[in-house]
């Protein structure tokens, strides 16, 4: 049976912020006519051929369905025999929601704390206080050992605070984006990230303990198979990728892309740079010259194998892609 890892969008919250463009709104009375919508999806996908490693239900605030409501979703689902994810938002966590995760078998959570500091927080227009978002991780700590949370940085007038210690001993890894305003502009001011040291840089966003890296992420950035279901979902089969469209209420499929030998080479070296584990040489045959440029400058380090961008590299990652594609 093929591998293949499932994405669930739940593009609902109780309010919309600044930052954010994944496809989301703030109708909620329509979320029952929506999961209809998405149950039907799902129960016309044949997993029939393929063995699911991964399951992530993302949003959105997937935290806002009730137990009942995920309950329904799954049903539909088929058993999943490793790292299943929900997203969670701090205030709208409670002991009787992580107790339905556990009997579902969700097995890790990903909490949007997004800072720990409470200025920065309301700037965000985030809806919980530093409190609140100990008190979740803390209360998901009662049931969950693969717990992740997701931070932001280089917010103009605003410093990167490192979570309390008390924090870093319950989680097991750590997400942490630049900030991204609506017209996708990002503002790169590189704010220093300075964790413990058993948090490995693994990918250039995402920080974590050993053996605690995201297994679902590791397959979009790996180049494995996925299926997303819901509005704005991807999807990646068969060499083939497509997208849902965004209307939230009445999502169609897309029309699929092959991808060709050339955007496939593309996407490896772009994703690789991303991961400590780098891009494989044979991918780029013909480029001794720019690499030496790179190396010289401190931009990356190189293996008998695999080229791997460093800390100075990771800042300017497009430069380095645009070097080496």
């Amino acid at each position: 049976m093929k591998p293949l890892s499932v994405y669930v969008h739940i593009p609902f919250c109780e309010k919309r912020c600044g930052y954010c463009d994944f496809v989301s709104c703030t109708q909620i009375q329509k979320l029952d006519e929506y999961l209809t919508y998405l149950c039907d999806e799902i129960r016309a996908f044949d997993f029939s051929a393929y063995e699911v490693k991964t399951i992530y239900i993302g949003g959105g605030t997937p935290s806002l369905l009730t137990p009942n409501q995920l309950e329904k979703l799954f049903k539909l689902l088929p058993k999943c025999c490793g790292e299943v994810t929900l997203e969670a938002n701090p205030n709208s966590l409670t002991r009787a929601k992580c107790e339905a995760y556990r009997r579902l078998g969700i097995n890790r959570l990903s909490l949007g704390v997004q800072s720990f500091d409470l200025a920065t927080l309301r700037n965000l227009g985030r809806l919980h206080d530093v409190k609140q978002a100990i008190d979740a991780i803390e209360l998901a700590h009662q049931y969950f050992d693969n717990i992740s949370i997701d931070l932001i940085k280089d917010i103009p007038n605003h410093n990167f605070v490192t979570p309390p210690d008390s924090v870093l001993r319950m989680i097991q890894h750590i997400s942490i984006y630049s900030l991204t305003k609506d017209d996708q502009c990002v503002l790169e001011t590189d704010e220093p990230v300075n964790l413990p040291i058993e948090f490995e840089r693994y990918e250039v966003s995402n920080y974590a303990r050993k053996g605690y890296e995201s297994q679902h992420n590791l397959v979009y950035w790996n180049g494995g198979e996925y299926i997303g279901f819901g509005a704005g979902a991807h999807s990646l089969l068969n060499n083939q990728r497509f997208c849902n469209s965004n209307d939230i209420l009445h999502y169609h499929p897309g029309t699929g892309e092959t991808r060709t030998a050339d955007s496939i080479r593309a996407e490896q070296i772009m994703l690789g740079l991303r991961l400590r584990t780098g891009v494989a040489k044979d991918l780029l045959k013909g480029k001794e010259k720019e690499i030496q440029f790179l190396l010289e400058n401190d931009l990356i380090t190189v293996t008998p194998t695999h080229i791997i961008a460093t800390e100075n590299g990771l800042r300017v990652l497009n430069q380095l892609w645009l070097k080496l594609v």
